[in-house]
């Protein structure tokens, strides 16, 4: 090639060598950014492609597509299914009888004040408003998510909901598969929701519904959850054994109170990657970990409910928190059965459960019981005794000179400086 060319292909003005005769090739052939993109979308198919179909998936979990992207896996059990030592037995009136009214959240809906602002949610020691109607169709829920934190960003893949059709436990599990089938996916849970009319969870007040709620919000559609009232057994659970256990996971119930032990469990912490091994690499077997998991969850659920029943009726006999329990019960216009309990302990309260059991007897007007407590609490010095006994002596009795003896006992400080000068105030100038 001569200067000239050299020149003239710098200026551009000759064509490349390796360049064709037609000058429209050079505007045909495909840029770099284009031919990366057919890369790219060569690698996204081949990558689909080594992906099992869904059918795959539903026959190795043994579940039905209802929906593009969505399975259902459904079990029956008897109404004599067997969970740890528990018995999952329920009559025609379902577990009415056993669900203790406090435990209860009432329904969002019927919270509303006028102006369509949600009042808080009841203290979960105040007296419910009214007995579970015989006839509730109470729906055990538990589901598996994306991750911990919550928020927007959150999935909710794993939808587990367990019934009690009158004859046997129907127990149905919900399983998304793509992220496009998240609206037929949630409209399958909503439709199981609808006729439901008490839910039971296990910290579902915190996590799983408000979750799912954003997530039907996401969606556009319409959100069954806060028609319902819920019962959120994390709740009961922590008022027996809150100080009791080191701590209240749904495993430490399952091995304390159910005599449950899973085997070859698959931890929760794990059900995202099993789900994302799947949205990614087509594996199937960690989400039948992630399933059986939620199972057990489910079933641990109603076999609590009953369990429940038993450590509110008799704490003493499951370990749990006497006190905690006499207090939830004298706060549900219960005291007759706060104090039988406190009374069957009476020898192994401490301090502060013999003041509750004297302030039971003295709500009662039993002053004779109440008083003999406080005077055994006094003797060790027992600040609080000494003052229930300086207002008795004082108050009812009419007698400063024998409440003084009381008051002065008190630790120093503003509060029996005040009460002393008080009853002095009282006696007869000698």
């Amino acid at each position: 090639m001569t200067l000239k060319d050299r020149l003239q292909r710098l200026r551009g003005t000759l064509p490349s060598p390796m360049a064709s005769d037609d000058p429209m090739d050079s505007r045909d052939r495909p840029t770099l950014a284009e031919r990366l993109a057919r890369v790219s979308l060569a690698q996204a198919r081949a990558t689909r492609a080594s992906i099992p179909p869904v059918a795959t998936l539903a026959e190795a979990l043994g579940a039905q597509e209802i929906a593009p992207g969505v399975l259902c896996l459904e079990r029956r059990l008897s109404g004599r299914h067997q969970h740890g030592r528990t018995v999952l037995n329920a009559d025609a009136a379902g577990f009415a009888d056993l669900i203790d009214p406090g435990w209860i959240s009432p329904a969002v809906d019927g919270l509303r004040a006028q102006d369509g602002r949600t009042r808080d949610m009841p203290d979960a020691c105040a007296p419910a408003g009214a007995a579970i109607p015989p006839d509730a169709d109470l729906v055990c829920l538990d589901t598996e998510t994306s991750g911990l934190s919550g928020g927007t960003g959150t999935w909710v893949f794993v939808t587990g909901l367990l019934r009690w059709d009158g004859r046997e436990w129907c127990l149905r599990q919900y399983l998304l598969t793509r992220l496009d089938a998240e609206p037929a996916y949630l409209r399958a849970i909503a439709a199981e929701l609808a006729g439901a009319r008490l839910l039971a969870t296990y910290n579902g007040l915190t996590f799983d519904c408000p979750l799912l709620s954003t997530r039907l919000r996401l969606s556009g559609l319409v959100d069954p959850l806060p028609r319902l009232s819920q019962l959120d057994l994390l709740r009961p659970v922590r008022r027996a054994f809150g100080r009791v256990w080191s701590d209240c996971r749904l495993l430490s119930v399952e091995r304390r109170l159910l005599g449950f032990e899973r085997q070859d469990d698959l931890p929760g912490a794990e059900a995202p990657a099993a789900w994302l091994a799947w949205l990614r690499a087509g594996e199937t077997h960690p989400l039948s970990g992630v399933l059986r998991h939620n199972r057990w969850d489910l079933l641990s659920l109603a076999a609590l409910i009953p369990r429940l029943a038993e450590v509110y009726r008799d704490p003493s006999a499951c370990a749990a928190d006497t006190r905690a329990i006499a207090t939830y019960h004298r706060a549900q216009g219960r005291p007759a059965l706060a104090i039988q309990l406190l009374t069957a302990q009476r020898a192994h309260l401490d301090a502060a459960g013999l003041n509750d059991l004297a302030l039971l007897h003295r709500r009662q007007g039993d002053w004779e019981h109440a008083c003999a407590i406080w005077e055994k609490l006094a003797a060790s010095g027992d600040a609080d005794a000494l003052t229930e006994l300086a207002k008795y002596h004082e108050h009812r009795m009419r007698d400063p000179s024998r409440a003084l003896l009381y008051a002065t006992r008190l630790p120093a400080g503003p509060a029996r400086e005040l009460r002393c000068g008080r009853l002095r105030s009282k006696l007869p100038s000698l």
